[in-house]
């Protein structure tokens, strides 16, 4: 009976063991997988909003034509609901035409462009579920360079360097699983560089307070590691 007794204890404590030895794994495998480093990439179209700026009492508004939006960013999967990246990307835009307040109400045309460049960090939510397609949410802030190099109306002036100031995106997307670790990205994105100024294109002062607005549609890939 004694003899029973302790085979039944060295087979519990041996299936304990292989329990905790596989619980243990299951854990290693997870962490590996919520810590996975990813690189992606990313172009789309990116529709500005008027660039309204104060030049000397002046309401200089600047409306500019569809642009592109090209990007990348290298992130970690903090959990596996929560992703955190750091983002660079690039917008331009051709200038369309300008209105200024204190002149007739006719819109005249504009020359050039106007480009922004962001630095961003970003924290996005997947929403899990049982399919290959991942909704996910959030967005990021950080810093960025608006420049211009217009001139209005064939004239030498208009919006001309700019300067770096706070930016910050908002968005949305849904991630599709092309292969185990290559995923599609569909997404929205608004982006903003606030409060910044332009110099005079000939010179002659400052556009001030300009906020740089877009909303952005993006394709790209991520590739997991």
């Amino acid at each position: 009976m004694k003899n029973t007794l302790l085979a039944g204890v060295a087979a519990a404590s041996l299936f304990v063991g292989s329990g905790q030895a596989h619980a243990a794994d299951v854990m290693d495998t997870s962490a590996a997988d919520s810590m996975g480093l990813y690189v992606s990439v990313f172009a789309g179209a990116s529709f500005p909003r008027d660039v309204v700026t104060d030049y000397y009492g002046s309401e200089y508004t600047v409306n500019l034509k569809t642009g592109y939006l090209l990007g990348g960013a290298v992130g970690m999967n903090v959990t596996d609901m929560i992703r955190g990246e750091v983002e660079l990307s690039h917008s331009s835009w051709k200038g369309d035409s300008y209105f200024d307040s204190t002149a007739d109400a006719t819109a005249d045309p504009v020359d050039g462009n106007i480009k922004a460049t962001y630095l961003l960090a970003n924290l996005w939510v997947d929403i899990e579920n049982d399919s290959s397609f991942t909704p996910y949410v959030g967005g990021g802030a950080g810093l960025g360079w608006a420049d211009g190099n217009t001139t209005f109306n064939g004239n030498t002036f208009g919006y001309g360097d700019g300067e770096m100031g706070f930016a910050f995106q908002v968005g949305a997307g849904l991630k599709f699983d092309l292969t185990e670790n290559v995923l599609l990205d569909l997404g929205y994105r608004y982006k903003s560089i606030v409060n910044v100024d332009f110099d005079d294109s000939d010179g002659g002062g400052i556009y001030r307070d300009a906020d740089v607005n877009s909303h952005n549609v993006q394709l790209g890939l991520t590739f997991n590691f």
